[in-house]
């Protein structure tokens, strides 16, 4: 299998093997937890994947590369013990506990973490001293007397002998303990990595030409090995950006020192040389800023593939640098925001700014200290939380320098200087915007809407920095070339989202809104319905097993107050996400408020629940990417969306190859008069709403689901509340109709 399965298997295996019942007994008794034994080529990402899994699922790891080890070293040293049994007493021989087994200790007392994973590196490469030794520990989790920690989980990894002289082979006794995962070497995995990391694109684009070249390793006709690995490459791209930003030269020298095979390297130099001329030839910037001469759009018209895809490419990079700084100025901005707003009423009292915002940043820093040093920071989170920490320490210092750290003074100078953060988002926003905009212009001046569109196009909606740009800024270009998502209509402008970024403001604006058919806004139509005390009977979620959901990524859509996603939140449980989006900002924010309380008495280390206020039909307002959900549920509100087509194809985007959409809904046994059903939309009765099953399975079909079952069914009445005994509007009505409620499920 390619990496990116091995690593869904591994952080599969390790959240089975953390799961306990009830009791608190291991659901896999621990005896019977094989250790994973990842084994591969080198340089293939095995050991990054492991780091990966312990930040995705917030647990501890220690790493130990095996060849560095002596006997000695694994087992301890050997010591006298004076032992005495019913009267006899005796000397003995015991070890010491194992370095590695020690450094596990030493690690949860510093980190606070009790769970997380032993990763042994090039484990078929120990010394014959330790061969032994480590057939033990893998069959018994044992080095010497000493076990490894409870709730800590074994994973190994090696290269297979084709690769290492020192590699020995396990024997069936061996074996047959252990979980084998081979892993291959795959560029297309390798790329959606490469694309979410923002590897350099000299690299990708090159790869993307010459795919047969990502990985090789192979003999020299006079002794010795020519290899290039995923880890080479993605070193080089990280040395190119930097050597780039120091302004030093990219030699051939340089190239290959990471890139192990001259005639890859060659080809690669030559090609790097040529990116670096296409990038000053055709002045990306220029391009971008809507500025590109005849001349050059000439050029490109009549370039060759390789050129065009290094163009796409540079193009394709600086869009989503610029895109990226946007997101972050506003994600930072967004912290502050939340903490200035928690300082506000202890300042305004007459407490000093140490006393405040100072705490927060204390405790702040130390968390931050803490993740690195356990290793479950990613880089993304440890940059965003370092920006915030240093901008409220100068937001401090100029409170300082003004002489005002105490009471209203010092907030009024912390909201003045706040203000010129928020100020900064405008030109960072537009300038993302514009070059966006330029390069679909520049696009279709050199190649019109050909194949170069649609790619430019395809890779905008699967980065994740453009995808969340477009989400909440959206950009008018996009939306022209993307038929499939022109929901435009109602996105936020900037301005409305400049103001929910006040520190005085209690509450999320919405954004404005925009015509759709019958002359209704999409934001007219929900804005006066809140369908409080509609149908809520299937609130009882006909849902999988729990071990079905554990770990997953669940969306709950019109999720209102929350309470279906404190359900999911259980079933899921720490490795897993929930997500629960709504239109009424009010009720978000009491679901955002509820979920604190909900996380703890689900007895979870940390909430897992985010909350989002988004349209059901427009569901990219909330950032959700396309594959990016395991399960979409619904219940009877379906009945009552704005546009119930669109929201399939939206739940149906969002959701992975193979996804789950759980739809609890009514249909009625007859086709309906549309008077009616339109009145009962309007008075927010999802019951009298409904209409035959039929045409619901058809518009999930159309939408792309197939699989379709029945998972429930029972017949409800016409004015059934929340709750049996209680009664809600209906319109008359002359109709002889039948309504169910029904749980269907579907696939993508």
């Amino acid at each position: 299998m390619n990496i990116a399965d091995a690593k869904e298997q591994i952080k599969d295996s390790v959240e089975a093997y953390l799961l306990k019942d009830d009791a608190g007994m291991y659901k896999i008794n621990p005896a019977r937890q094989r250790p994973i034994f990842l084994i591969g080529a080198p340089g293939i990402g095995k050991t990054a994947i492991m780091e990966q899994i312990a930040q995705e699922l917030q647990i501890g790891i220690v790493s130990y590369s095996m060849t560095h080890h002596t006997r000695q070293s694994a087992l301890g040293l050997p010591r006298i013990v004076h032992n005495e049994f019913e009267g006899f007493e005796y000397d003995s021989s015991e070890y010491t506990m194992s370095e590695i087994v020690s450094s596990i200790y030493d690690y949860m007392g510093e980190t606070g973490l009790r769970a997380g994973i032993l990763f042994l590196d090039e484990i078929n490469c120990v010394s014959e001293t330790l061969y032994p030794s480590m057939l033990q520990f893998l069959q018994f989790k044992t080095f010497g007397r000493h076990r490894i920690p409870h709730d800590w989980i074994i994973v190994c990894a090696g290269n297979p002998p084709e690769y290492n002289k020192s590699v020995h082979e396990f024997d069936i006794v061996t074996l047959d303990r252990l979980r084998e995962i081979e892993v291959e070497p795959e560029y297309a995995a390798w790329k959606r990595y490469a694309t979410q990391k923002g590897i350099h694109p000299a690299v990708t684009t090159f790869l993307e030409a010459k795919p047969d070249c990502f990985y090789l390793v192979q003999s020299k006709p006079g002794g010795g090995k020519s290899f290039v690995t995923a880890r080479g490459w993605e070193d080089l791209a990280e040395a190119i950006a930097l050597y780039e930003e120091m302004g030093k030269p990219i030699s051939r020298d340089l190239i290959g020192q990471f890139l192990r095979d001259d005639d890859i390297a060659d080809s690669f130099s030559v090609y790097y040389n040529l990116f670096d001329k296409y990038r000053s030839d055709y002045q990306i910037m220029s391009i971008l800023s809507g500025e590109a001469g005849l001349d050059i759009i000439n050029r490109a018209r009549g370039a060759e593939f390789d050129e065009r895809v290094a163009l796409l490419g540079l193009m394709l990079d600086a869009v989503a640098n610029a895109c990226a700084h946007a997101l972050e100025q506003e994600e930072v901005v967004i912290s502050l925001r939340d903490i200035l707003r928690d300082a506000k009423p202890a300042l305004l009292d007459g407490a000093s700014i140490d006393e405040t915002v100072g705490i927060v940043t204390g405790s702040r820093e130390q968390a931050l200290a803490r993740k690195i040093a356990s290793g479950t920071a990613k880089p993304s989170y440890e940059r965003k939380e370092g920006l915030v920490i240093a901008k409220l320490k100068r937001l401090m210092e100029q409170c300082r320098l003004a002489g005002t750290v105490i009471g209203e003074e010092a907030f009024a100078t912390i909201s003045d200087a706040y203000r010129e953060e928020v100020n900064a988002i405008d030109p960072l926003v537009k300038t993302a915007d514009g070059q966006m905009t330029n390069a679909f212009k520049f696009l279709e001046e050199a190649w019109g809407n050909g194949r170069e569109m649609l790619v430019m196009v395809a890779e905008l909606t699967t980065r994740q920095t453009t995808t969340q740009f477009i989400a909440h800024y959206g950009n008018e270009a996009y939306y022209a070339h993307n038929d499939e998502l022109q929901v435009d209509e109602h996105r936020r402008s900037l301005s409305e989202r400049v103001r929910t970024l006040d520190i005085n403001a209690e509450e999320a604006v919405r954004p404005g809104e925009t015509v759709a058919d019958g002359g209704q806004t999409i934001g007219e139509y929900y804005g006066g319905k809140q369908f409080e005390y509609g149908f809520a009977s299937m609130s009882k979620m006909t849902l999988p097993d729990a071990a079905a959901l554990k770990g997953k990524t669940v969306l709950d859509v019109a999720c209102r107050r929350g309470k279906g996603c404190f359900k999911f939140s259980a079933k899921v449980g720490g490795t897993g996400r929930v997500i629960g989006v709504d239109w009424s900002p009010s009720y978000i924010a009491e679901a955002i408020e509820d979920s604190e309380r909900a996380w703890r008495k689900n007895n979870l280390k940390a909430n897992n629940m985010d909350f989002k206020v988004a349209y059901p039909e427009d569901l990219m307002e909330a950032g959700i990417g396309e594959g990016t959900v395991d399960v979409v549920y619904i219940n009877n509100v379906m009945t009552l969306l704005y546009d119930q087509g669109k929201a399939l194809e939206e739940f149906y985007r969002v959701l992975k190859p193979g996804g789950l959409l759980i739809c609890e809904t009514i249909v009625s046994d007859v086709p309906r008069d549309e008077a009616v059903v339109e009145k009962a939309r309007s008075i927010g009765n999802s019951i009298q709403a409904a209409r035959p099953e039929d045409l619901l399975r058809s518009q999930m079909e159309a939408a792309g689901f197939t699989d379709i079952e029945l998972v429930e069914s029972y017949e409800v009445e016409a004015d059934r509340g929340f709750t049996s005994s209680t009664v809600v509007e209906t319109v008359p009505s002359t109709e002889t109709v039948r309504f169910d409620a029904v749980a269907l499920n579907a696939r993508k």
